[in-house]
């Protein structure tokens, strides 16, 4: 009897185990939401945050959002946004701006256990790269430089801080202002793998042309995703969201 009870306690905490370590799905969306400008000249917060919670993303990297700035009327837009998407905002500002401040962030649904900030180059402006960290993965968000010498610096930045997490992938996602088979591409596919559609294009929102905002995952682990899409918003901002779903192995 007691060697049936050893092995029955045996069997449940394999049990238990092959159960806990299955695979995790995130759906991912990248988006450039204009500060919540539309093409259509309208600023409207709720709209943007009513794109994004249609799709019921788990983690949305946001690019160009202001924070009390007089062009946004004092608002925290990534605030503004998240709460119509139901999500926690977590905010990265890469330049102080008319008394207020300009960069990206991360909408998620949990809370991560740490955030880093990792300031980017940019001559025109400068930039910022801010990464959320949970147990099996990291989500990154970013917005390269307009100046390539600039954007291919930011690769090397990018790829240093996927090599610190080699216990689980770097999901990177953002407006890279860089065109699929452009150097600061192929630099990133050095350690990444691209999970959205690089032949549908995102910008500009009305008639795009270009494919310019991305979403990859460094070579880390297993995982497999299913097909990206390109969200139809053609008025909301002046890019389309991106939108896919990952397994990630824990």
């Amino acid at each position: 009897m007691k060697y049936l009870t050893k092995s029955l306690l045996a069997l449940f905490i394999l049990l238990g185990a092959a159960f806990s370590s299955g695979a995790e799905t995130l759906k991912l969306m990248t988006y450039n939401v204009r500060n919540g400008v539309g093409l259509d000249g309208k600023r409207n917060h709720k709209r943007t945050g009513a794109i994004i919670k249609a799709e019921s993303p788990d983690f949305v990297a946001i690019q160009e959002v202001d924070s009390v700035t007089p062009r946004s009327d004092g608002a925290y837009v990534l605030a503004d946004i998240a709460e119509v998407a139901g999500m926690i905002p977590i905010y990265a500002p890469a330049i102080e701006l008319d008394g207020g401040r300009y960069g990206v962030g991360i909408l998620m649904r949990s809370f991560p256990d740490s955030v880093t900030r990792v300031p980017l180059p940019g001559r025109e402006e400068e930039r910022m790269l801010v990464i959320a960290d949970y147990k099996d993965y990291a989500i990154a968000c970013t917005h390269f430089s307009l100046t390539p010498e600039d954007a291919l610096a930011s690769t090397d930045i990018i790829r240093q801080e996927a090599a610190k997490r080699p216990d689980r992938p770097m999901i990177l996602m953002g407006d890279l202002n860089s065109q699929p088979y452009s150097p600061v591409i192929k630099a990133l596919r050095n350690d990444f793998d691209i999970l959205s559609d690089i032949d549908v294009y995102t910008f500009p929102a009305d008639v795009p042309d270009e494919c310019i905002d991305y979403i990859m995952i460094s070579r880390c682990g297993v995982c497999s995703s299913s097909p990206a899409k390109v969200v139809e918003a053609k008025v909301a901002s002046d890019h389309r969201p991106v939108v896919v779903e990952v397994d990630i192995d824990r």
